[in-house]
């Protein structure tokens, strides 16, 4: 059985379902682990925009927690056997599959693009993005569009070679929305951590 770990609340209906067909395992068993089920808003309020990750609470509304209150309940969990964090937030841990460094390393074997423009569902997250994937494009731009909300995009997305969903909430509606604003390619974090995690499970 696989393990998902959301950063917020369970059950990840919008995410896993999709996820597992992009796998090719509709019917995987699967359990889900919530960080923030039951805590109280307080406990994990981010202190500052450099501590800020989004995600999604059940009843459908956004949230905001705080990294560093996320690497600490991570040490704290105990997860056997295939244990996958849904967010793309850097984390390192020996214990879980990542999909920052899946990412990571799916794009360190690209040739370097001319322009590309990463999505982020917050402004706050914009200046942690531009750093972290500034190596994937010579230009490498950043704007906010929600996977949770209602959203508008002004901003013209037509010459760019990569546009990047950096966020598990985005899925393949999200990916459908932006080919639509781009003739280059769109890639989801979701898309590409269920093809990496397809070798896991042949």
């Amino acid at each position: 059985m696989i393990c998902f770990i959301t950063i917020g609340e369970t059950p990840r209906d919008d995410v896993i379902p999709e996820l597992l067909n992009l796998m090719g395992k509709p019917d995987l068993p699967y359990r889900e682990i919530g960080l923030i089920d039951g805590v109280d808003p307080s406990i994990y309020k981010p202190l500052n925009d450099d501590d800020v990750l989004v995600s999604r609470k059940r009843d459908g509304s956004v949230d905001y927690i705080s990294h560093r209150w996320v690497v600490e309940e991570l040490s704290q969990i105990e997860c056997e056997g295939l244990c996958v964090l849904l967010c793309t937030g850097e984390f390192e841990s020996e214990r879980f599959i990542l999909p920052y460094k899946v990412i990571d390393s799916f794009f360190s074997a690209m040739p370097k693009l001319d322009r590309v423009t990463v999505v982020v569902p917050e402004l706050q997250q914009y200046a942690s993005a531009v750093k972290r994937w500034s190596k994937v494009g010579s230009r490498t731009n950043c704007v906010a569009f929600s996977p949770y909300r209602s959203s508008e995009l002004n901003v013209d997305l037509s010459q760019e070679q990569l546009v990047y969903l950096d966020c598990m909430g985005f899925g393949l509606k999200h990916e459908e929305f932006f080919r639509t604003k781009t003739s280059g390619i769109v890639l989801s974090a979701r898309r590409i951590l269920a093809n990496y995690l397809r070798n896991f499970l042949l």
